[in-house]
């Protein structure tokens, strides 16, 4: 009986600590939303990316099927680029090489150069987006991208805890 009651209570013990781990683990840190959003493929991420404008700006089937398309593309390019990335540092961790230390000057012209490629892929996005859209819409959507914008600078800021 002893044995029964030890085992029983180890075995609660076990499942309720996994069950914690994994409550936190969904909370997480950014790199690890990060993480959850890559498990998806890229047909969902332009799908789920293409029904939150058509939330936001209304769009009929035809635009509905240009902004899909237009969101595969891009999540194609980027699941590309992140593999040839992955492939890269896995070839020098298997050489031995240790990644190229940076200066802050260094790494700031780094940071500079990766904001000018985003900038141009958004500018080259909107551009798209103009010519699938109209006006009004357009309008709507460059507010739309303006809100994703802030919501994206406010998951970097640490969460403000009220004091009782």
């Amino acid at each position: 009986m002893k044995k029964f009651l030890f085992v029983s209570l180890l075995a609660l013990f076990t499942v309720a600590a996994y069950a914690q781990d994994n409550s936190q683990r969904r909370q997480g840190s950014p790199r690890q939303g990060r993480q959850m959003r890559m498990r998806f493929n890229p047909e969902q991420m332009a799908k789920m990316e293409a029904d939150a404008i058509n939330e936001a700006v209304g769009l009929d089937s035809l635009q509905y099927q240009l902004v899909y398309i237009m969101k595969y593309s891009d999540m194609m390019a980027m699941q590309e680029k992140m593999k040839e990335r992955a492939e890269k540092m896995k070839k020098q961790q298997k050489d031995g090489a240790a990644p190229p230390a940076f200066d802050a000057k260094s790494r700031e012209e780094m940071m500079k150069a990766h904001e000018e490629v985003v900038k141009a892929r958004r500018e080259a996005m909107n551009a798209e987006m103009k010519q699938i859209l109209s006006p009004k819409q357009y309008k709507k959507y460059l507010k739309y991208e303006e809100q994703k914008q802030k919501n994206r600078r406010k998951m970097g800021e640490p969460r403000k805890r009220d004091k009782k």
